[in-house]
C-alpha cells in the first residue's frame, strides 16, 4: 500500500483527496511544479531517504536555488548525519560563491562529523576548484 503526502505539510493524505485536509494545499498544484521545485520541497519529505536522494540530485543537478535551502537545514539544527552529508556533498558540487559560505556555516555544526567533511569539502574546492568526484566518506 502506497503513503501519499501533502507536499506542503507533510501530512498524510488519500490517493482521492484533493485538497490537503490540514493545510489546505490544493494537491494538484504539485502537478504544476517543476521537478527542482519537486526536489526543493522534497528535502522537509518524512522518509530521510527521500530527503537524502532530492539532496542528491539537486547537487547532481548543480542547483543554485538549492544552496538557500540547504543552509536552513544546516543551520535549523539538524542532526540527521547521512542527510547533512548529502547537503555537503551537494553544497560542493554548485559552482557559486555561497557554497563557500554555507560550507564554513556547517564547520560550526555541533557535530563533529559535519565539522569535519565542511572543512574537509573546503579544503578541496580551495586546492582543486571542485569537491571531486569521488565521495571518500560512501566507499
Amino acid at each position: 500500500m502506497l503513503t501519499y503526502y501533502c507536499p506542503n505539510c507533510w501530512t498524510i493524505v488519500t490517493e482521492t483527496d484533493k485538497i490537503c485536509p490540514n493545510c489546505g494545499y490544493i494537491l494538484e498544484e504539485f502537478e504544476k511544479m517543476d521537478y527542482e521545485d519537486k526536489l526543493l520541497a522534497a528535502l522537509h519529505h518524512p522518509v530521510p531517504e527521500r530527503q537524502i536522494m532530492a539532496a542528491q540530485i539537486l547537487g547532481d543537478l548543480k542547483s543554485q536555488r538549492a544552496l538557500p535551502e540547504f543552509l536552513k537545514i544546516i543551520i535549523g539544527g539538524e542532526q540527521d548525519y547521512f542527510f547533512l552529508r548529502s547537503i555537503l556533498m551537494a553544497t560542493a558540487k554548485v559552482n557559486h560563491p555561497d557554497r563557500i559560505l554555507i560550507l564554513e556555516e556547517a564547520f560550526r555544526h555541533s557535530s563533529t562529523l559535519v565539522s569535519k567533511l565542511a572543512i574537509e569539502l573546503i579544503d578541496q574546492i580551495k586546492a582543486n576548484g571542485s569537491s571531486g568526484e569521488w565521495d571518500q566518506h560512501t566507499g
